[in-house]
């Protein structure tokens, strides 16, 4: 049923919501700026659905408010990482798998031959009829194995063996004039670390 006389508390009740909505009008368009600040919003009232594209920059960021936990898995990626900002300390090295190139050498069947390098040496037998030639390997190499090349017909080998680290002597005695050739097998020198 429907009243058609107006009555004091329809009209007290329509002044108040005329009062409400008038300041709350005049609220929104009156606020100075920066007035609303972090204490008069809610906890989690801002989503990123609220903030406009590039709203939150670098500077805007405080220091150390962001960390591993808060970053999606695969959100950086070496596009994003500046180039020579990182170094061993920043790497969480266990969980760094292995490159390829060092899980092909896990074993020495599948090592390349390519690392391998030999070095020769050619002597002649002098009238005396005993020789030695000592050849090195270039310097990074160790010497790997070695050995001696003589025409059995006129000559023997008496030693072939390391002398240093990176060195291989093969020494043969024989008719004079004979040649002869020293090998040395030479391959990175492993890290002592």
């Amino acid at each position: 049923m429907i009243r058609r006389r107006v009555t004091l508390a329809n009209v007290v009740s329509f002044l108040a919501l005329f009062v409400a909505l008038s300041a709350a009008s005049y609220a929104a368009i009156a606020l100075p700026a920066n007035s609303v600040g972090t204490k008069q919003i809610k906890a989690k009232a801002v989503k990123a659905a609220k903030l406009a594209a590039n709203a939150v920059s670098t500077p805007k960021i405080k220091s150390h408010a962001v960390d591993g936990s808060k970053i999606a898995p695969d959100a950086i990626d070496t596009t994003k990482v500046k180039d020579g900002s990182l170094t061993g300390a920043d790497l969480n090295l266990p969980t760094i798998g292995k490159v390829p190139a060092a899980v092909a050498a896990d074993s020495a069947g599948s090592a390349p031959i390519a690392l391998v390098k030999q070095v020769t040496g050619a002597g002649t037998v002098p009238d005396n009829g005993g020789a030695a030639v000592t050849v090195t390997c270039d310097a990074g190499l160790a010497v790997i194995g070695g050995g001696v090349s003589i025409d059995p017909n006129h000559g023997i080998e008496q030693g072939s063996y390391p002398s240093a680290a990176n060195a291989w002597v093969g020494s043969v005695f024989g008719d004079t004039g004979t040649p002869f050739t020293v090998y040395a097998l030479c391959a990175p020198a492993a890290s002592t670390q």
